[in-house]
């Protein structure tokens, strides 16, 4: 990759700490400018945005030195590791691989960027020792890109989705189901004496048959029914009532209000299908990335791009692929840990 001309240093060079870098649109540049074809237009557009401060010169910089650091690789490289290795995965398809180009000349990694790679070693670490308590709790889990179905005890049916762990215990006198993380749809079957219910979280959803979805991300649950009617509620709370077509969410601070769900995205992912309608680029990356072992990436120059469609979700770099042209983008390939979208030049 061709470089922008080196620029002159005030006495008073920006530290590699320092919270007023631009780093996210050093990143930016770096992405175009990863393009066999980037052209001489782009690159002396990138010159002159690291001329016009200092502070985007030593970005630039530190965006050289991080993508060069074999710190990242390693992260990299063990991210792709851990979301790989579960016992019993069907086998995945892969696109080849495309390494960076690195940069020219290979600086000393500075402190920032470092830290950057050896954030992302610790963060890797950290996920996998907040995940052993759930691993100890769940009877079925799923791994990232997986979908399970099951034949519950009582003859109730579960599809689990991606990165879903689930606790059951149906055999006694009351159905109960955790869901500890993730999506699940069940298709419960019926049985007025002992009703089945399902715990996500703060919500608790009753039902005696019918079809629906509880959805636990990030402390926040989303309840959507296909058929029939389902109770929700906080533990000890009043319950809101839901009927076919409707949905609701609960967090720590209450049950949301009852409304009307776009099934076909809502529950899209039951036939195996991304669906979206005037969404965000970024919002829909980070959907797909759920199914994707490793790191997404999409600049901001891209992320807000508003687009509408319907996807597989058994091919993610297809999918992501197929997203990028709706913005004119490209995707970059640098390991099965990292797929990059970046703006054809």
């Amino acid at each position: 990759m061709t470089a922008p001309p080196a620029t002159p240093m005030p006495p008073s060079t920006p530290d590699d700490t320092d919270p007023s870098l631009p780093l996210e649109q050093a990143i930016d540049w770096f992405i175009r400018l990863q393009a066999e074809d980037a052209g001489e237009e782009c690159r002396r557009a990138c010159a002159d945005w690291c001329a016009a401060d200092p502070r985007n010169a030593r970005a630039w910089a530190l965006a050289q030195d991080m993508w060069a650091s074999p710190l990242l690789s390693e992260a990299l490289a063990v991210t792709a590791a851990s979301a790989t290795a579960v016992p019993d995965s069907p086998p995945r398809r892969h696109a080849r691989a495309v390494p960076l180009r690195q940069p020219p000349r290979f600086r000393p990694l500075a402190r920032r960027a470092m830290a950057w790679a050896a954030g992302l070693l610790v963060a890797v670490g950290l996920g996998l020792a907040a995940d052993l308590p759930l691993r100890l709790q769940a009877d079925h889990r799923t791994a990232t890109g997986v979908q399970e179905r099951l034949q519950l005890a009582d003859g109730s049916r579960v599809l689990m989705d991606t990165g879903t762990a689930l606790a059951t215990d149906v055999e006694g006198g009351e159905r109960r189901t955790r869901l500890l993380r993730g999506a699940a749809f069940f298709e419960v079957t019926p049985d007025p004496a002992r009703p089945f219910r399902v715990a996500a979280g703060p919500a608790v959803v009753t039902v005696v048959g019918t079809a629906f979805a509880v959805r636990y991300l990030d402390d926040r649950v989303t309840v959507t029914v296909r058929h029939g009617t389902v109770d929700v509620a906080r533990s000890g709370g009043p319950a809101v009532r839901l009927r076919a077509g409707e949905e609701v969410v609960v967090t720590a601070s209450g049950v949301g209000a009852e409304h009307p769900a776009d099934l076909s995205a809502a529950l899209g992912w039951v036939d195996g299908r991304l669906v979206f309608e005037d969404r965000p680029l970024g919002e829909v990356l980070e959907e797909l990335d759920r199914y994707y072992p490793g790191l997404i990436l999409v600049p901001d120059s891209l992320a807000d791009r508003r687009i509408t469609g319907n996807y597989r979700l058994d091919d993610p770099v297809r999918t992501a692929t197929a997203l990028a042209g709706l913005v004119r983008a490209e995707t970059l390939r640098v390991s099965d840990a990292l797929l990059i979208l970046r703006p054809r030049p």
